[in-house]
């Protein structure tokens, strides 16, 4: 039966089909291949994360090294210009998981965070309004690093802030490419009477918002209404303070309880890189809210610069890519 299905293919499709089996057949032991490696890496990551002391990893080196430098040096000036504005923002986030763990920088980390307590943010947006530049971004509706960039270019060299749905912006340089960036995230008091359970509730609520096909007006007119009427947070201090509207934190982090404002307050120095910045006067308890009390081991995100990969989408669509990589 064989010969006779061979005797009617013509010689040319059976070209053809030795050739797909060929492909197939390659293609087959590439997988086989891809698994092993596969396979073998995963190996490999979990035996650095049994074997290997995070806090031992060496310092970015290359490009990213000097962008974090940097935007260190920047966020020092940041900080002597905003203090006789009564401006006190301290480390939260990666860049005080990176002061407790890593003694500064997160090896592959590309930014710092700073926070605020909300009446300072308020006054932060005011000032920016009147001594700085501000940008109108009720417009937009999305991340748009084509907006920052526009914005950067048309005041070279100057002070832009822009305010977003989950932090407040500031860019100084001449293009996004090689502007410094700090993002200054807002802090709200919590009233002495709610429950967690009625937090978790409200924090569903502001979550369901702010991750709905809404422009950002619509998300800023929410958030003014919502710290105008709410039962949730005090405009005076409390003993509890979390990552309030307007944070990135409140809607994209999992909520591990509230954060004690005497471990936050009074704030004190901590060592970072070769100087010291301002951070909570208890960090490693602000550390177990934020991040779970297993911070200090091996985390998931290892050699991802968010940032810089996110501008790097923009950049590269422009002709102007960043070299980020270190090997």
């Amino acid at each position: 039966m064989n010969g006779v299905v061979n005797k009617l293919i013509p010689n040319p499709a059976k070209n053809v089909l030795k050739k797909i089996y060929a492909l197939v057949f390659r293609s087959r032991l590439k997988i086989k291949e891809k698994d092993e490696e596969i396979k073998a890496l995963k190996y490999q990551v979990e035996y650095l994360k049994h074997h290997f002391d995070i806090t031992q990893m060496k310092p970015a080196t290359g490009y990213l090294r000097e962008f974090q430098l940097r935007e260190l040096d920047f966020t020092q000036h940041i900080l002597s210009l905003l203090e006789p504005y009564g401006i006190t923002p301290f480390l939260d986030g990666g860049a005080l998981l990176g002061a407790c763990r890593h003694g500064g920088f997160i090896p592959w980390d590309d930014d710092i965070d700073l926070s605020v307590t909300r009446d300072q943010f308020n006054r932060l947006i005011d000032i920016a309004k009147k001594d700085f530049v501000w940008v109108d971004s009720t417009k937009k509706n999305c991340f748009s690093a084509k907006f920052y960039d526009m914005a950067i270019r048309e005041n070279p060299g100057k002070y832009v802030f822009i305010l977003t749905p989950f932090c407040l912006h500031l860019f100084q340089g001449t293009c996004l490419r090689d502007s410094m960036n700090l993002e200054f995230f807002p802090n709200d008091y919590v009233r002495e009477e709610v429950t967690e359970e009625q937090y978790i509730a409200y924090r569903e609520k502001i979550c369901n918002f702010v991750h709905g096909n809404l422009n950002w007006k619509d998300r800023f007119d929410f958030y003014e209404k919502e710290l105008e009427t709410n039962n949730i947070y005090s405009q005076e201090p409390t003993s509890r303070i979390t990552p309030g509207i307007g944070s990135w934190d409140l809607t994209e982090f999992k909520f591990r309880g509230f954060r004690s404002t005497s471990d936050l307050f009074p704030l004190q120095p901590i060592p970072f890189e070769n100087t010291v910045l301002p951070a909570p006067s208890n960090p490693k308890a602000i550390l177990d809210v934020s991040y779970g009390k297993n911070w200090m081991q091996f985390p998931g995100d290892v050699g991802t610069p968010h940032t810089l990969e996110e501008q790097n989408i923009y950049l590269e669509s422009i002709g102007t890519p960043i070299d980020y990589s270190e090997f």
